[in-house]
């Protein structure tokens, strides 16, 4: 799944099977896509957004990101617990942030992973999700999938 709009932003990602892209009725984001798969609530999100800084670098480390996710995360409604998964890490081709959590609320048990990239004044997220008792059958198809999204040149 690649898209562009020449002079604002592009990116790729490789899907296990060709996504039906769906977007929000109101979008708040320069660019925001839904790619859900077969299985219920097995989903991955990209949102575009401008951004102030240059580099991910610039607002703290993988771990310093990774507690404001988490932070975030916590901060939303109906949000009971948020634990980490994986050591945040840096994906070198890219610059970007692999965050993975596990967010406990009333509507249940979800699995996340982010990968957050900053690139020419644009923030990228991608968030890849699922039911928590669905990741063990899906965590290795996701960490392939989110290893593969990167922002395109222009």
């Amino acid at each position: 799944f690649t898209r562009i709009k020449p002079g604002q932003f592009s990116y790729t990602i490789n899907l296990p099977v060709p996504p039906s892209p769906t977007n929000k009725p109101l979008q708040t984001h320069l660019d925001e896509v839904n790619l859900p798969t077969e299985l219920k609530g097995y989903t991955y999100g990209i949102t575009v957004d401008p951004i102030r800084i240059n580099s991910l670098r610039e607002f703290g480390t993988p771990n310093e990101v990774a507690a404001k996710i988490v932070m975030a995360e916590l901060r939303r409604d109906g949000i009971l617990d948020v634990t980490m998964g994986r050591d945040p890490a840096e994906d070198v081709a890219t610059g970007g942030y692999d965050v993975e959590y596990v967010s406990d609320g009333k509507r249940g048990k979800k699995h996340f992973v982010t990968r957050t990239i900053v690139q020419e004044g644009k923030l990228y997220v991608l968030t890849a999700q699922c039911k928590e008792e669905n990741w063990e059958s899906v965590g290795d198809e996701v960490w392939n999938v989110v290893s593969t999204f990167q922002v395109l040149k222009q």
